[in-house]
Parts: C-alpha cells; sequence; structure tokens
C-alpha cells in the first residue's frame, strides 16, 4: 500500500477509536479504497440529520495493522 492509503485508513481508525464515525472526506484516495474493499461507504442518521461517510472494513484493519 501506498503511504497515502495508508494515511487515510490512519484517520479512518483514529475516527473510529473516538467515536467519531461516519469518517467524512471528499477524497479520491478513500474511493479507492472502497473499490479495493479496504472502506465502506455508508449513511446514518444523527438528531434527523443524514450523515454520509466511511467505514472501516476487516480488511481495512488488517492492512492498516500489518503495516505497522
Amino acid at each position: 500500500m501506498r503511504k497515502r492509503e495508508l494515511d487515510m485508513l490512519e484517520k479512518v481508525l483514529a475516527a473510529e477509536a473516538h467515536g467519531r464515525l461516519p469518517f467524512q472526506t471528499r477524497s479520491k484516495i478513500a474511493g479507492e479504497l472502497v473499490e479495493s474493499g479496504h472502506l465502506l461507504h455508508g449513511k446514518e442518521i444523527k438528531s434527523g440529520v443524514i450523515v454520509a461517510g466511511y467505514y472501516l472494513t476487516h480488511a481495512g484493519r488488517y492492512a492498516y495493522g500489518a503495516s505497522c
């Protein structure tokens, strides 16, 4: 994996750890990681507002953990 992809996985993992999901970004890298199966695009309703963003998949967690 490239450094940029690992950085994106790290940001989503940090958001998950702090309870700030879904992680919101407009990055092309996030789209590439969805295609490769490392991230999942989803929506959630919070206080009546639809929030769209990205979640880590098990493959994304494994890929990030293996790179450490």
